[in-house]
């Protein structure tokens, strides 16, 4: 019988993969938690691109109309235990056989205190007996990520088939939009303006822009025009500037190390591919009028 250390770090990152894709499935089953949650993030990049890159966590956000409807974080809070609880259990209580059960599920505040402008989230973890494993103790605890919520537009939403039901997730063009908006995030200017500390620079997102635009080459005029359209309005949600070309290379050497040095990143796109897609979106994006442009930061509420 293995024992816990017997399962490596690509072992664990296999299961988890393999067990967040069946959390996604038994998270559509839910009719209420359909009704609040947009799905997002790398799994559902995947779906989009027919690829099976390894996610190693679930992302979505609240739908604004749930959090007008209850103001309360912890009413927010108890909703969602209730209801994640009740579809992951019924989802693997109708599996046959029955490989998987829920220990426990535990949903943290993010950030812990209220956010100073609003941006209250939550972070869903999991843990579970897996029967094949039985052997195994500690199996790592599996994580759904829910952000607060967004201004959407008609082309930020659509309908996806999961194992025979159907979610809301963002359209490709909105994920386009949102990888772009999360690397200038992690930029000095976006930081200093925010008043955050600082962070990794995300070399991830730039590695998917790149890999949706193998996808969707930048001749096709009109997604680029949509990506960019809800590129800015990712951007206005966050208040994040864009001045074009430098806002994007602003620390790029930097940017390169850390490209080259990550080890999650896979190795089929060279940095210099990444740099000149990067190059032409913003150069596209310039020409037809999406960038530049400067919000204001929402105020403080708290």
């Amino acid at each position: 019988m293995c024992s816990s250390l017997s399962m490596n770090k690509t072992q664990r990152d296999n299961w988890k993969f393999e067990v967040l894709n069946e959390l996604l499935r038994a998270l559509a089953g839910s009719p209420q938690l359909r009704e609040i949650l947009i799905f997002k993030g790398a799994m559902i990049l995947n779906l989009h691109l027919g690829t099976h890159r390894k996610s190693l966590d679930i992302d979505s956000n609240l739908d604004s109309a749930f959090t007008l409807q209850r103001t309360d974080r912890e009413g927010q809070k108890d909703f969602l235990h209730e209801h994640v609880r009740r579809a992951i259990t019924r989802y693997f209580e109708t599996r046959e056989p029955v490989r998987y059960q829920l220990i426990s599920l535990r949903i943290e505040s993010n950030p812990k205190e209220f956010h100073p402008r609003g941006w209250d989230a939550f972070v869903i973890f999991v843990s579970l007996i897996d029967h094949v494993h039985s052997g195994i103790k500690g199996l790592p605890s599996l994580t759904i990520d829910v952000a607060a919520p967004e201004t959407l537009s008609e082309d930020s939403v659509t309908d996806m088939e999961l194992g025979g039901v159907t979610i809301r997730a963002y359209t490709l063009e909105r994920i386009t939009g949102e990888k772009a908006r999360a690397f200038l995030s992690t930029l000095p200017t976006y930081r200093r303006k925010a008043q955050r500390p600082g962070e990794a620079v995300r070399v991830k997102d730039l590695y998917e822009i790149a890999s949706i635009a193998r996808s969707k080459p930048l001749s096709d005029i009109p997604f680029w025009t949509t990506a960019g359209n809800e590129f800015r309005l990712a951007c206005e949600s966050r208040g994040i500037d864009c001045t074009g070309r430098d806002s994007f290379f602003e620390g790029w050497a930097e940017t390169r190390e850390h490209y080259l040095k990550e080890p999650i990143i896979p190795k089929d796109i060279p940095f210099t591919e990444v740099e000149g897609t990067i190059d032409s979106i913003i150069d596209f994006w310039e020409n037809i009028g999406i960038v530049p442009f400067t919000f204001l930061l929402p105020e403080k509420t708290r």
